[in-house]
């Protein structure tokens, strides 16, 4: 319960308490007035009433004493009248039925009003002829009692309304304050550091106001620091000084995982730029102009692809190569002039004693590294002899696929879905220093139509292109929950990756919310891995699905982390449940020194963050030594375990 609830309940009841407090004191005190004002209209009415009664009683004239009597009694303000004689016997006597008051039964029995009677003697001189006895009717006290009941409770609900409204406008402004305060607190609990700007006017929560920014202030210094230094040794290990741009020990880590299958990309162009004359260049002017113009050439490619996805390195002393993901027909035609454009204007500070020779290859998730730069040679050769300096585009055709043709894989895929022919594999995660079993990853298959294993970096392509990955996504979620949902699944925590398509669908994710709404305790047992190139390439959507996974109660992952430059900022800004390091990466910390700094400086910032780290690629024992030493929780790779088929029996 919030605290504003708290406090309106705890002011409504003191409100309550007091309105009780006065009803009954104001009962009280109109109560003894009302029994006052009936024995006061009792005595006056008796002393009223003997006079004209003396003439009666003398004359011995009942008939005239019960006129008079009557005269009075039937206006209803007496409840009985009497008059007896000297030996008190009763003469005449008028009295009103009982339960003539228009107020609530239990009223009278509650609140019991005493009508003391009003007594005069009838006398004719010094002889006494009797007395008569006048009993006030208590209805009228009754209901005015209770009207002014009915009055002091409509008087204190308005008060309460008012003083109501008014508390919960205080409050507001009372609370606000601790609101912003709650909100902070709990970004800080999922490793967002932020400020209140505002200082409360209140000093006790001025006083916490502070003391949380400058906590704030402090860890996030701290972290900024880190990323400071992480950033300074990746760039040591694989960016080239001269250029800015990722040397050739990056370019070929960030390449090679843009091919594998956890690359997620439809089509995607590689310009490679060959710089003839460079050396020449050098000699003449000295390697400090030559420098100078690989640098302005490297801004120029920098700028013009920038508007896509890429990745920008010096692959050679003259050699820069440019991938540009997921571009269109009129993209690729559109960079080739602007880039052409623009680069030779640069060149022509060298006196045209430096020539471009280039070439574009446009290739799929299918092709190999080695087609990809054997047909890109090819169209820079090609250049070279044509002479008329126009870069030129080579699309490699997609012979190695099983089906041909885009609507060949389109069909396979579509029956498999419809079929339901797909097959999953486990591998283990296991926690390095205890060998405790964290979570299983799952890896899908595609089964053709002879049952053979089709490669996730086969069908995956024309998935993105046909934009059916959120249906295969879905598929292999569900045999996933089918497997958890059997009675001894032989996998209690499964981790599967979803890609940046399906995250993209309202579709996709609208189904995975009412899925696991539908099996709640699912959530617990199911983590779901972004890779690094998803979360980098569109923030707000992986926002916006991270918002979904957190209200589902599902973990999630960074999967491939670590060679992205913008990778430490993506998590500050999304902090994951866990990061995978990307096993070329892993692979890299025996030998290359540089490489491992940056490691080292990952793992630290994610201690900052108390953000577990996995390695991904673990093959030998000397590799593990190396990443205990490292302090890294958990690994994943063969000298754990070969991915095992899982057998899904589908509930029903």
């Amino acid at each position: 319960m919030t605290l504003r609830r708290q406090l309106l309940i705890a002011i409504s009841v003191i409100f309550f308490a007091v309105f009780i407090g006065l009803q009954i004191l104001s009962v009280l005190t109109t109560k003894d007035y009302l029994q006052q004002q009936l024995a006061s209209h009792a005595q006056d009415a008796a002393t009223a009433l003997s006079r004209p009664l003396e003439d009666a009683m003398a004359k011995n004239d009942q008939t005239l004493a019960d006129i008079q009597i009557t005269t009075l009694f039937d206006r209803g303000y007496y409840k009985k009248i009497m008059v007896l004689d000297p030996a008190g016997k009763i003469i005449i006597s008028k009295e009103l039925p009982a339960n003539k008051e228009k107020v609530p039964t239990w009223m009278p029995v509650l609140f019991d009003l005493q009508t003391p009677p009003g007594e005069a003697f009838i006398s004719s001189g010094w002889r006494q002829l009797g007395k008569v006895v006048v009993i006030s009717h208590p209805a009228y006290a009754y209901e005015y009692l209770w009207r002014s009941m009915q009055e002091m409770a409509l008087w204190m609900f308005v008060m309460y309304l008012i003083v109501w409204g008014l508390t919960v406008l205080l409050l507001r402004i009372i609370l606000s304050p601790l609101e912003k305060i709650e909100e902070v607190a709990i970004a800080i609990q999922a490793k967002r550091f932020q400020r209140i700007e505002v200082l409360p006017q209140t000093r006790e929560l001025q006083r916490v106001v502070v003391a949380m920014n400058h906590m704030s202030d402090r860890i996030s210094a701290l972290l900024d620091e880190e990323i400071a230094k992480a950033e300074t040794y990746r760039r040591d290990a694989f960016m080239d000084k001269v250029s800015g741009l990722e040397n050739r020990h990056g370019f070929d880590l960030r390449f090679n995982h843009l091919l594998s299958e956890d690359g997620r990309f439809d089509t995607a162009v590689i310009f490679v730029l060959e710089f003839d004359g460079l050396k020449e260049f050098n000699h003449q002017y000295g390697y400090q102009q030559g420098d100078a113009l690989l640098a302005d050439v490297s801004t120029v490619v920098r700028e013009v692809v920038s508007k896509y996805p890429n990745i920008v390195g010096r692959i050679g002393g003259t050699s820069i190569a440019a991938v540009c993901i997921d571009v269109d027909e009129k993209g690729i035609g559109q960079l080739v002039d602007v880039l052409q454009y623009r680069l030779n204007q640069v060149l022509l500070r060298a006196s045209r004693q430096v020539s471009l020779a280039a070439g574009a290859v446009v290739f799929g998730l299918a092709h190999t590294r080695t087609d990809i730069f054997s047909r890109a040679d090819l169209a820079i050769e090609t250049m070279r002899q044509s002479g008329n300096g126009q870069i030129s585009v080579v699309h490699l055709e997609e012979s190695e696929t099983q089906i041909a043709g885009s609507h060949g894989w389109r069909i396979l895929i579509r029956n498999a879905l419809a079929e339901n022919r797909w097959v999953l594999f486990a591998q283990p995660v296991m926690r390095l220093q205890l060998r405790q079993l964290v979570h299983h990853e799952v890896f899908s298959r595609l089964l053709d139509t002879q049952g053979n294993l089709v490669p996730a970096n086969k069908f995956l392509p024309m998935a993105l292109r046909h934009q059916l990955m959120p249906e295969i996504d879905q598929a292999v979620i569900t045999l996933i929950i089918d497997m958890l949902l059997t009675p001894n699944p032989a996998f209690k925590h499964i981790a599967v990756n979803v890609s940046l398509q399906s995250m993209e669908s309202q579709d996709f994710c609208d189904w995975l919310l009412a899925r696991l709404k539908f099996s709640p305790e699912l959530a617990g047992r199911l983590s779901v891995e972004i890779s690094e190139f998803g979360c980098a390439r569109d923030h707000a959507v992986t926002k916006k699905f991270v918002a979904l996974l957190r209200e589902a109660g599902i973990r999630f992952g960074v999967d491939h982390f670590g060679l992205d430059p913008h990778a430490l900022n993506v998590i500050r800004e999304i902090p994951p449940d866990y990061i995978k390091l990307d096993g070329g990466l892993i692979q890299q910390i025996a030998s290359n020194e540089s490489s491992h700094a940056h490691l080292r400086a990952i793992i630290k910032f994610a201690q900052s963050m108390g953000i577990p780290l996995i390695a991904q690629n673990v093959e030998s024992e000397e590799s593990l030594q190396l990443l205990l030493a490292d302090q890294i929780d958990c690994g994943q790779g063969f000298y754990f375990g070969v991915p095992e088929k899982i057998v899904v029996t589908k509930t029903d």
